[in-house]
């Protein structure tokens, strides 16, 4: 790499990550995103698969002295999404494209809604993305130096993965078989599966050290163990680790979830992703044609190109055929490919005019400088918006209320807990627990405090047999709300009005 491209790099690093963070959530968020906010700082399980990885990054920027706790978080994913910029300008010098056309693709993808969202609140995605475009860097950059140590890192970050989000497993399949086609030697083979192994190594040692620590706060005891038998399970199927990771990493509540959207609807979700993002295709798929046929000789970057359209197909279908609310978050590998190929398009247009007859040498740079400024310009309506609002583009009115009102969340919480006793127990919904927890454990510091989902598997309002037999294990040593009235446990206790809208069960 030359000093040359590190500077480009850092460039989009700085503008993109200055945006994000003028743009950060300020406080604390709802349901993942406070989920998040909260482990990072006491170190508990995530819900499925567990992001151990995640958690134990995030931690670290929990100790940074500035904002509170939950800010903290948010800025993580800022920090993430902004390298990611930085790499997809890096790929794109390393596909031999001019500084002009790297910078205007790593700023098509830096700008896209759906990508500069997940780069203000604490969530996995922009840690995700920021896996999956240093491996797709590191082997294109194996590919032209032949070094094997990059394959060592792109094998590392692999493994590390599977503790920060398994989505970047689906842009294995693309690394895979661009590494069948470049024809590694054995000795570089054997790099990426070291690394690989490491990683994974690293991720299984962050798993077992959550698991070990078993915070009150984690999804262990939100979710999981008071409802065991909504799943068919007893205390006996979850007291080892692994079983716990099986659990995580094959949860029963999603199970026949997967590829399993009807063909209209896939359609439908295919047709509004490709309508959103119209605008970046004209110069995407002139981009796809030039990378396929860019070279000396003809095909010469045909794996690039096949690795790149690969990975972002993956995506795609998985993301459509997902049967969850927030499908559209699989689409963001997608909108950083695009970037690319609208990177690989701009130097396709600048080597075109270069090679006119007559054509002033300087034709190409100052093309390419116009271009740059007329994406900024058109862009610039929603950049002024945003920075004067202080808000990332595509949030929905329930959103926005969090940026608009960013004290609100934690004054509710608050509240919430005060009217509680230090040992208290609270059944609720996955959106208002860790608001709850975050309020008791990192505000107040009060960890006596225990908060469950009350109906963990989607669908399903019975209550628990065994959340049942957990109530009346504490019911006689622990005060028990509920966040809802609990009419099914009417007859067996008595339900009254407490403080800040709950309810409180006792015996009859």
């Amino acid at each position: 790499m030359r000093r040359s491209d590190l500077a480009g790099a850092l460039l989009v690093f700085v503008a993109s990550g200055t945006l994000y963070v003028r743009t950060l959530a300020p406080s604390l968020l709802y349901g993942d995103s406070a989920e998040f906010q909260t482990i990072a700082y006491t170190l508990g399980m995530g819900h499925p698969t567990g992001y151990s990885v995640y958690i134990l990054l995030a931690k670290v920027f929990t100790l940074v002295p500035v904002g509170e706790i939950a800010y903290r978080v948010n800025l993580f994913s800022a920090f993430c999404a902004a390298l990611t910029i930085g790499l997809v300008c890096l790929i794109l010098r390393n596909l031999d494209t001019r500084m002009v056309a790297a910078l205007s693709g790593a700023l098509v993808a830096a700008f896209a809604p759906l990508f500069w969202k997940q780069a203000s609140l604490a969530e996995v995605y922009a840690p995700a993305a920021a896996c999956l475009v240093f491996i797709l860097f590191a082997v294109l950059q194996w590919r032209k130096t032949r070094r094997p140590r990059w394959l060592f890192l792109a094998g590392l970050f692999g493994g590390l993965s599977l503790g920060i989000h398994t989505m970047v497993a689906i842009g294995g399949i693309g690394v895979l078989l661009y590494l069948i086609l470049s024809a590694p030697s054995r000795a570089e083979w054997f790099q990426a599966s070291a690394g690989a192994l490491m990683g994974s190594v690293i991720f299984l040692s962050s798993f077992l050290f959550l698991d070990y620590l078993n915070s009150p706060a984690g999804y262990y005891d939100t979710v999981v163990r008071p409802s065991l038998s909504i799943w068919g399970m007893t205390p006996a199927d979850f007291d080892s680790p692994f079983e716990r990771l099986a659990f995580l990493y094959f949860p029963p509540q999603f199970k026949g979830e997967f590829f399993a959207v009807p063909f209209d609807e896939t359609m439908t979700r295919v047709m509004d992703f490709l309508e959103e993002t119209s605008w970046i295709l004209w110069f995407a798929v002139p981009g796809f044609i030039y990378l396929f046929f860019k070279g000396k000789t003809a095909c010469s970057r045909w794996r690039e190109a096949v690795l790149l359209v690969l990975t972002s197909v993956g995506y795609l279908v998985f993301g459509a055929k997902y049967n969850v609310f927030d499908y559209y978050v699989y689409f963001i590998p997608v909108v950083l490919v695009l970037g690319l190929f609208v990177g690989l398009g701009v130097d396709a247009l600048l080597g075109l005019s270069g090679s006119l007859p007559g054509a002033p040498r300087f034709l190409p740079t100052g093309l390419g400088i116009a271009i740059l400024a007329l994406g900024i310009l058109q862009s610039s309506a929603g950049l002024i918006s945003a920075w004067r609002e202080r808000t990332p583009p595509g949030l929905e009115d329930w959103e926005a209320y969090y940026y608009r009102f960013p004290e609100m969340h934690s004054l509710e919480a608050s509240e919430a807990v005060n009217y509680i006793e230090d040992n208290a127990i609270v059944f609720t919904d996955w959106d208002r627990a860790y608001g709850l927890y975050y309020a008791s454990y990192v505000i107040q510091g009060r960890t006596g405090m225990s908060f469950h989902e009350t109906f963990p598997q989607e669908g399903v309002t019975q209550f628990a047999e065994s959340a049942v037999e957990y109530i009346e294990a504490n019911i006689d040593t622990h005060p028990i709300y509920f966040s809802e009235r609990p009419s099914q446990l009417s007859s067996r206790y008595k339900i009254t009005r407490a403080g800040s809208g709950l309810f409180k069960i006792e015996r009859k």
